[in-house]
């Protein structure tokens, strides 16, 4: 059965879409008028601030990406409830549904909940600044932005590495870079009995070089003897920057000055840089 609508149907139905759009339609403008501004306001007032935290060096750097979220998520939710309030809904009932949804979503992403706690640990306690080389759960990295969710590594092959804060807050975390000193072990195997020139020998050459400190002092022992080799282990101390460097170079410079100090070319038969255990006590030395 086809149903008929009436002339005097559809002018009833316009002019109530025309009272109602009308009426309607100064909110709805207002509506897309506080969208826009918020959303420029947003961007403006981010990238101010970026420029000033830049600038300044009273912030630390590893605070700005997580200031810089706060005030957009700010921003954006002020409008949120401006544009609410402006289209005539009650916020104060939509933010009590929206505080029991938060509870439902929140205990559903426990995951995601537990990576801000840890980053407001991480920024609170700081145990990495930007540009620290750090290494945790068998990954390590340049951090670049400390986020309220991540962590933002560049590995030394520069690939980007994006670290859960959770992962990076709950393992055991090993700061390369906050500390001014390093420490250097290295092995050389020689045969023979040569121990007594070749002791002297690494000593003599490690305080000449500059990019070792003298305190503490480079000490070389016999870490094993043998009919027919000995096993000579030489500890020394550099500052961060030359470290690097050290491990690089340190096996072909103790070469040479063992050479250069007449050790016979046959008798070296393995220098390596090594690292001592944990448990191994004698490790330690005057720090």
């Amino acid at each position: 059965m086809n149903t008929i609508i009436a002339p005097d149907q559809v002018t009833g139905l316009a002019m109530v879409a025309w009272t109602w759009a009308a009426a309607f339609a100064p909110r709805l403008i207002a509506a897309a008028i506080i969208l826009v501004a918020g959303l420029l306001l947003s961007r403006w007032i981010t990238r101010g601030l970026d420029k000033m935290l830049i600038g300044t060096r009273r912030v630390d750097p590893t605070l700005r990406p997580v200031a810089l979220a706060v005030v957009r998520y700010g921003i954006f939710i002020l409008m949120v409830v401006l544009l609410l309030n402006q289209l005539g809904i009650e916020t104060t009932t939509l933010l009590t549904v929206l505080g029991a949804a938060g509870l439902a979503i929140g205990l559903a992403l426990q995951g995601t909940l537990s990576n801000i706690a840890a980053g407001i640990m991480l920024l609170w306690l700081r145990p990495f600044t930007i540009g620290d080389y750090i290494e945790v759960n068998n990954q390590a990295g340049f951090v670049e932005e400390t986020g309220l969710f991540s962590c933002i590594l560049r590995t030394f092959d520069g690939a980007r590495l994006f670290a859960p804060n959770s992962t990076v807050w709950n393992f055991a975390l090993r700061n390369h870079t906050r500390a001014p000193r390093r420490m250097l072990a290295v092995s050389v195997t020689l045969a023979g009995d040569g121990k007594g020139q070749a002791a002297t020998a690494i000593e003599t050459a490690l305080r000449a070089d500059s990019r070792v400190l003298n305190s503490p002092e480079p000490e070389v022992f016999v870490e094993t003897l043998t009919n027919t080799n000995v096993v000579l282990t030489c500890r020394f101390w550099a500052k961060h920057p030359a470290y690097g460097a050290l491990q690089r170079t340190i096996v072909d410079f103790l070469y040479d000055k063992l050479l250069a100090a007449g050790t016979p070319k046959e008798d070296i038969q393995l220098i390596a840089r090594v690292v001592p255990q944990p448990t191994d006590f004698s490790r330690l030395m005057d720090l």
